[in-house]
Parts: C-alpha cells; sequence; structure tokens
C-alpha cells in the first residue's frame, strides 16, 4: 500500500457517463489536471443526463465500459496520477446485484382488537411490501383499555423546504437551528376539540415536517389525555394533513422519529406523562409469534380482557442507487449487515479492481465512498442478534415500543429507543464501513469514507463511525462561502481516532461564476477546520476539445473547459502547499467539545457552547470520550497519540450516559478543567487586531507551534497577534486569498 503521506496534491472525483466516453478525452482529462498540480483521479460513474443512454453513454459492465475504464486507469498511471474508484455505480453503494434480503430494511406493524376470551383463530392484518417483500418479525398481544380519552394525533404530513439532518451547519450566531439553504417554516396549524362544535379549544400545536433524503412522513404528536365529541385542526396556511386521525393509546410523542424511521434531532419538544395504568406492563406482553401460521392466522386461547393483537414485519425502504449507468442501477444495499456489505463490494469494486489490477501492473490504488443519502433505516435480518450482543438484553419483549406504545415506563421507552439508534449507528460503523475497510485492505487499497456523511438522514453518530475508516472525509461546497462544520466532524475524528489524514470532498458544485478567490476562500476555510487533503467534486469526463463550457447535467466548473483553468493554476499550487504543510506534525486543538451520548449527532452550530472563537476545538461523542481520551499528570486531556487539549467543554442540555457521566467525574478528578463555554480558556494565538478577517489552525511540527492564518476577505487585512505566554506583538499584512504559516518554539507540554 503506498505512503498516505505522498503526494500531498489535490484529487478530483472524475465523473463518467453523462455520454459517451472518448479515448481523446480521456488523454486531455489528464493531461489538463496533471498540468495544473493535480496527482490523482476517483473514478466515479455518476451523471445527471435525463437520459444518459440517449447521449450515447456506454452500459455498465460492457465491453466499451471496459476499455474505457481500463484505458483511464492506464493513462493516469502513464502520467504518474494515483488511480482510485468509487465503491459504486452511481450513487452511493448498491446495485443490480442487491436482492431484497440485503437491501435496506425498516419496521411495520398492524394490528387488530379481540375482545372475545375463548379459543380464537384470527387472521392478522395484512403487511404489504415493496417487491412482496415482507418478513415478520413478532407478534405480540397487549391488553388495551377504551375509556374514550384521546392521546395522540398521527398524520401523513406534506414535507417542504430542506431538513434540518441534511442542511449543512454553518458558521454563525443563531439560538435556534440554522443551516446552509434551511428556512424555518411556520407551524401547520393546531389541533383543536369540542364539546358542541361551537366551541373550541386547543389541543397541541402540529409543527411543520422538512424534506429529507428517502424521508419518512408520518408522524405522530402525543397529548394529555383529552375527551372531546369534535376534532378539527385549525390550519395557518395552505398545508393540509393527510389521513390524520386522534387514537386512545398512550404513544411516545414523535416515535417515528425516535425509532428511526426519520433522522432528526433529539428534543424535548412536547412531554407528557403518563399514568402508570396508561403504560404496558411488560408482564402482560404475550408472545404469539410462534403461533402465527403461514395462512396469516393466528390460534390462542384468549383471556379475559380486551387484547390488541400486533404483527411486527419488515418490509424495504425502496432506497435505491442513483446517478449512474442505468443498466446498473438498484437497491442500496443495507447499511446495517456485514453479509450485504460483502456481496456489494464482490459484486463491483472486486470485479473492478480483479481485473484491473491483472494488466501486469497495479492499477488500483484505492476504493473511496460517497455520503450515505438513501433514508433512514431501522431494521435488518439480524437486528436482535445484534441488538442482545450490544447493548445487553432482548428486543423482542420491547417491540411495542417500535409501533410507539410506552412499556414499562417512560423512561425504560425512551432508553431503549435510544438504545435502538445507537445500535443503528453502532452497526453501520462495524457492518458496512469497517467491512469495506477489511475489503480494501486485504487488496492492500487505501480507503476513503464519508461514513456517514453531512447529510445525515440516517440514524448515526457522524463522529464516533468514522474510526472505522482510514481516510475519514468531509465535505464543503464552493457556495459556503463561511465554511462547513462536517469538516470540522471529520478531524476531529482524525484526531481522536489516530487517522492520518483527514479528507475533503472539495468545493463542491463550483460553477463558472466562481473566482479563483472564491475557491481559495473556501479552501483555506476547510484548512482552518483540519482538512488536509482535498478531492474535488468534480471533474466531468469531457469525450472533445470543445471550446464552449461543458456542463454535465450540473456544471461540475473545475475542468478543462472553464475559461478560467489557467487563473485556477496558482490557487491549486498554494493548496498543495497548504496541505503539504498541514500533514506534517500533529494537530494542537485547544479544547475538546462534547456533543453527548444521542444519535443522530453531528455538530450544530446552534448547539455549541459560547465563547469559542479563536479557539481551535475538537468534538467528542460518547465513544471517543469513553475509549479514547485519558488524563495528564498536569490536567490535560490526551488522545492514545497524544492530541492534547486544555479542557472538556460540555453542550448544554445533551444527553450524558452512565458510562460518560462516570468518565467526566473521572477527568475532573483527575484535574480536568470541565467547562460549559471557552471564555476562560487562554488563546495560544492572540490576535488584537484583525480577528474578524482570518481564520486559523494550529500545529506542532518539529517542537514549534506552527499556525496556518489565512485572508478570507475581499480586502487586504493587516492583523496583530502575539503568542501564548508573550508579551511581545507581531504584525502581518495579507492580501485577500492570502495565507500563510507563521512559528514559533512551542512550549514544554507539547513535546
Amino acid at each position: 500500500m503506498a505512503s498516505l503521506a505522498t503526494k500531498a496534491q489535490m484529487k478530483t472525483w472524475w465523473f463518467f457517463g453523462y455520454e459517451r466516453t472518448t479515448k481523446e478525452g480521456i488523454v486531455a482529462d489528464i493531461k489538463a489536471l496533471k498540468d495544473a498540480g493535480f496527482a490523482g483521479v476517483v473514478y466515479y460513474d455518476q451523471n445527471h443526463a435525463k437520459d444518459a443512454r440517449s447521449n450515447g453513454a456506454e452500459e455498465g459492465f460492457s465491453s466499451e465500459w471496459w476499455q474505457h475504464i481500463k484505458f483511464a486507469a492506464q493513462e493516469a498511471k502513464r502520467a504518474d496520477m494515483s488511480f482510485e474508484i468509487n465503491i459504486s455505480n452511481g450513487y452511493v453503494a448498491g446495485g443490480t446485484w442487491i436482492d431484497a434480503s440485503h437491501a435496506m430494511q425498516r419496521v411495520v406493524s398492524a394490528d387488530t382488537i379481540i375482545s372475545s376470551a375463548g379459543h380464537q383463530r384470527f387472521v392478522m392484518p395484512h403487511i404489504s411490501g415493496r417487491d412482496g417483500y415482507v418478513k415478520d418479525i413478532a407478534v405480540l398481544a397487549i391488553p388495551c383499555r377504551k375509556d374514550g380519552l384521546m392521546r395522540h394525533i398521527t398524520a401523513q404530513y406534506p414535507a417542504k423546504g430542506k431538513g434540518r439532518n441534511g442542511a449543512m451547519q454553518i458558521p454563525g450566531e443563531s439560538e435556534t437551528f440554522m443551516g446552509a439553504k434551511f428556512h424555518a417554516m411556520p407551524d401547520i396549524g393546531t389541533l383543536q376539540v369540542s364539546d358542541d362544535s361551537l366551541s373550541w379549544r386547543d389541543v397541541v400545536t402540529l409543527e411543520n415536517m422538512y424534506s429529507s433524503q428517502g424521508g419518512y412522513y408520518t408522524r405522530t404528536n402525543a397529548f394529555p389525555a383529552t375527551r372531546g365529541k369534535y376534532w378539527r385542526i385549525n390550519y395557518k396556511g395552505n398545508l393540509r394533513l393527510k389521513n390524520w386521525h386522534v387514537g386512545d393509546e398512550a404513544l411516545v410523542d414523535r416515535w417515528q422519529e425516535k425509532a428511526a424511521l426519520h433522522s432528526d434531532f433529539m428534543e424535548e419538544r412536547c412531554h407528557v406523562a403518563y399514568s402508570a395504568d396508561e403504560m404496558i406492563d411488560p408482564e402482560s406482553i404475550i408472545d404469539l409469534t410462534e403461533r402465527l401460521g403461514d395462512d396469516g392466522y393466528v390460534e390462542w386461547e384468549v383471556p379475559e380482557g380486551q387484547w390488541r393483537i400486533i404483527r411486527f414485519a419488515s418490509v424495504l425502504t425502496g432506497a435505491r442507487t442513483k446517478h449512474g449507468r442505468q443498466n446498473l442501477l438498484g437497491y442500496e444495499c443495507d447499511k446495517l449487515s456485514r453479509e450485504a456489505a460483502e456481496l456489494h463490494w464482490n459484486s463491483y469494486a472486486q470485479v473492478i479492481i480483479d481485473s484491473l489490477n491483472t494488466l501486469g501492473q497495479r492499477l488500483v490504488d484505492g476504493v473511496a465512498l460517497d455520503s450515505h443519502e438513501g433514508g433512514s433505516q431501522n431494521w435488518t435480518p439480524w437486528m436482535l442478534e445484534e441488538f442482545k450482543q450490544r447493548r445487553g438484553y432482548d428486543l423482542q419483549p420491547y417491540l411495542p415500543v417500535l409501533a410507539g406504545f410506552v412499556v414499562e415506563s417512560q423512561e425504560k421507552t425512551e432508553a431503549v429507543l435510544r438504545d435502538l439508534r445507537m445500535t443503528i449507528s453502532d452497526c453501520m460503523r462495524d457492518n458496512y464501513y469497517a467491512t469495506f475497510q477489511r475489503k480494501a485492505a486485504e487488496n492492500g487499497l487505501h480507503f476513503t469514507a464519508q461514513a456517514i456523511g453531512n447529510a445525515l438522514c440516517i440514524t448515526g453518530d457522524a463522529i464516533s463511525v468514522k474510526a472505522a475508516v482510514e481516510k475519514p472525509q468531509g465535505e464543503f461546497w464552493a457556495y459556503q462561502q463561511t465554511g462547513a462544520y462536517d469538516v470540522k466532524d471529520c478531524s476531529s475524528a482524525a484526531h481522536l481516532y489516530g487517522k492520518k489524514i483527514a479528507s475533503a470532498e472539495a468545493m463542491t458544485d463550483a460553477e463558472y461564476q466562481h473566482s479563483p478567490l472564491d475557491l481559495k476562500r473556501v479552501a483555506d476555510i476547510a484548512f482552518s477546520m483540519g482538512a488536509q487533503e482535498f478531492v474535488v467534486c468534480a471533474t466531468p469526463h469531457i469525450p472533445d476539445s470543445r471550446a464552449v463550457r461543458y456542463v454535465a447535467g450540473r456544471e461540475y466548473a473545475i475542468n478543462r473547459s472553464n475559461p478560467q483553468w489557467e487563473n485556477f493554476k496558482p490557487i491549486w499550487q498554494e493548496i498543495n502547499k497548504s496541505m503539504d504543510m498541514l500533514r506534517k506534525g500533529k494537530a494542537a486543538p485547544d479544547v475538546l467539545i462534547f456533543l453527548g451520548d444521542d444519535v443522530p449527532v453531528k455538530t450544530l452550530t446552534h448547539r455549541l457552547p459560547k465563547n469559542i472563537d479563536g479557539l481551535d476545538w475538537d468534538v467528542c461523542t460518547g465513544d471517543a470520550l469513553q475509549n479514547r481520551i485519558s488524563a495528564t499528570a498536569d490536567g490535560l486531556l490526551t488522545t492514545p497519540d497524544t492530541i492534547l487539549y486544555k479542557a472538556l467543554i460540555i453542550e448544554e442540555g445533551v444527553y450524558i450516559s452512565p458510562e460518560s457521566q462516570r468518565k467526566i467525574e473521572q477527568l475532573r478528578s483527575a484535574g480536568v478543567r470541565v467547562l460549559r463555554d471557552g471564555a476562560s480558556v487562554v488563546r495560544p494565538l492572540q490576535i488584537a487586531e484583525g480577528r474578524e478577517s482570518v481564520v486559523h489552525t494550529h500545529r506542532i511540527v518539529d517542537g514549534k507551534d506552527v499556525f496556518f492564518i489565512a485572508n478570507i476577505t475581499t480586502e487586504p487585512v493587516t492583523i496583530r497577534y502575539s503568542f501564548e505566554g508573550k508579551k511581545k506583538r507581531h504584525q502581518l499584512h495579507l492580501q485577500p486569498g492570502e495565507s500563510l504559516f507563521v512559528a514559533h518554539p512551542c512550549k514544554e507540554k507539547h513535546n
């Protein structure tokens, strides 16, 4: 395997499939990239054509396709450039080889009420699934009660706007959720009740539901037990709910999100306290799974009382690959299954690797995996086994919580749902990403992955999952002129888990309107957040030498047809120099911010602690806090790789598990500063003037404190600064887009 330290130069995703590939175009693409200072390409069949076949695009795995990918690999090698492949045809990991049993799945339930005691033979409600795939999980009987009081409303929502999970977090000041292209939308309306249809009283506010990749748009809102004859929704605008109904069951508020059918960040919105007789005693649940026949009937000696019989089954989410060669598009593979990950790898990546590496030379250097945007998943055929192994108890008796019911207590129900979400995240790390990492290593290849990726549309931990991959990758887009915290999540994971390089999908969707200064600005911000490798998204294959700006469905303007192509070359050279320097030594962040133990989780701008401006900071979740962090003799935090932090800052309002709470107390007892904000932390680089115009990051290189500093404004700036513990002031004059490194001997604690 080639050293990760070699060729600290930019790479690019090389997009194919919009139209017919040509050898002439491949030669021209490689020459242009090599001359511009790029060190490698990632072959990626991704296109945004309405009908690529009508453009002459060849089919995947056809003889012509094989000729072209082999030629592309050989041409890259001839130019002394690395050649990597994307892990899948199109986006993101799946294809025609993924059958229903290895595709993404979710839990569904259906129930019937039995009121007569004695021997009964009854049919369970029918459950339908995409492509006919329905796999029964369990049949459980729970006692039910009818008292005429309503406790929830369930409805299908007209999802609108940018989902919170998919909105890239950008620096800024806000008390409420913010993110790129996210706009807060007004509430849909209010559920109201009346006894006479004349006088109405409010019951619960119905918030808007935002769109999400692969979204699940059914929601339950719980409310205190309420009696009334008439029910209505008082709408505020034009949006209307579908198939809404009120019910008498005591259900968890917004349980669909807590059960990971829909990925959103856990926040307390409406707390309803249920009494003991409204909740289900686990001792009263009767397991009828073995009584379910192939014909869908259940035979049972029904006890006295009224019983709700719930059938639980798994069905397909329907998530499919996209933007690839049409003949190979298919289901996304199960993100929680080791077996499904291996099936996918062996059916696509391994086929290419074996074919290209049998041509007398080693042509493939690595494999890349884009971010997951295929929607949420909360089940796999092995979920019951995975859950018991990881959480230490059996999920089956608590399955009613996956239909929203409150079992044992509200605290226990929330704990089970939280354990389910954590199991989903752990399975993604250990069964999906770790499997791909293992397969890459077996082939002697590098593996770069956006695990999970900024668009957190599946429930997971955006920091700890990156521990499974050799090169974690974040992303930042050309339009995000103030940066993106997905890069910060990635570099934090690299620091915490001992990764040599924090990669970044770079300058995504750069358009022809973007100037060299625009791209230098976002590049420097990404460097200040810890990125050390840029992989441009993307450079389209151009099949000829046309002089007009090439558009392959989307602009992807970092290509040889761009009139500014020559003007970009000095920018790429500066970026490569910075990248080389930022791979030396080790990171020197100031503080570690704890994001809590619940999932889904990533850095959220509005939740960040106050007074952290001017600090270099990393974020962590419970996994790293418990397993990768310890205290030094002088009260600092350290990783096994001796990355040091001056303090631990805990975000307000986060869930802290008992395990993390014990670790925090241990650290505090060892003299570690445990804070709620960064006001008292001394800045190693103290900028007295011009702070608002620059970004910086800090590394320790050869016994020196080295600071990368960049002017991200469109005007020249003079900054005056000093180093921690030093009175002497220094002065720098930086032109727009200019960046440089300053250094001074570091303190003993860093040695």
